[in-house]
């Protein structure tokens, strides 16, 4: 015994399982695709990063620049959008001795008191000043005061932004002793570490030092893009 299945049938049965599958899709939330901050880079990589975070001063700048480039290391300098109002030219010595340019915000506010459009025009308006007065700069955030939560890690990256933490951190702004800050880099490094600093007096004179010790133990110094 033979069952006679004409072709309109068949067809109105795959446009129902089409639609089944379609409603089925509908229904299933959508798992977000945002990750969470970035603490270090790639740890198969033996290599580390300097993130400096730049929001006031400038008296140490050009020391930490000459010891860069004496040592043929590049840094990633994530900037406050003020400091770079201020410090115009300072700021594009920095670009053009090749480091790479980071987003610290427009000011350095408290990331987590503001919404969701405010938190975004913070980078946006910053980035166009990178853009405007450094001619370049990158994907990268790096929060006010380290401040971060699953919000702002999302608004960020909703506008192409990853967040950037760090895995070392020097506290040079509370004024260690030199020893102590070497110390504080030196006992924790590993693969992929981020060692955040910034332009004080005990990071420019230290940095020498640290540099030297870092590639003594095998480690390449290069900027965040490149670690991550």
């Amino acid at each position: 015994m033979f069952i006679v299945i004409r072709r309109s049938h068949i067809i109105l049965v795959l446009i129902l399982v089409v639609v089944l599958l379609l409603l089925l899709l509908l229904r299933i939330p959508r798992i977000s695709q945002v990750s969470g901050p970035i603490f270090k880079g790639n740890p198969e990589n033996k290599a580390v990063a300097f993130c400096i975070n730049v929001a006031w001063g400038n008296e140490y700048i050009p020391s930490i620049l000459q010891t860069l480039k004496e040592n043929n290391c590049q840094a990633t300098f994530f900037f406050v959008g003020t400091w770079v109002r201020d410090y115009p030219k300072l700021g594009k010595t920095i670009a053009r001795a090749g480091h790479e340019i980071g987003n610290h915000g427009y000011y350095h506010l408290h990331p987590a008191s503001l919404t969701k459009e405010k938190l975004q025009k913070l980078i946006i308006e910053n980035e166009e000043l990178l853009q405007r007065e450094l001619g370049r700069t990158s994907k990268l955030f790096a929060p006010p005061y380290g401040e971060f939560n699953k919000k702002i890690v999302a608004y960020a990256d909703e506008i192409g932004y990853k967040t950037v933490m760090w895995t070392i951190d020097t506290i040079d702004w509370k004024n260690p002793a030199p020893e102590v800050l070497i110390k504080r880099v030196l006992s924790n490094l590993q693969n992929g570490a981020l060692i955040l600093a910034h332009p004080t007096e005990v990071t420019a004179k230290t940095l020498p030092l640290l540099i030297s010790e870092i590639k003594k133990q095998g480690y390449k110094i290069v900027t965040v893009s490149e670690l991550i």
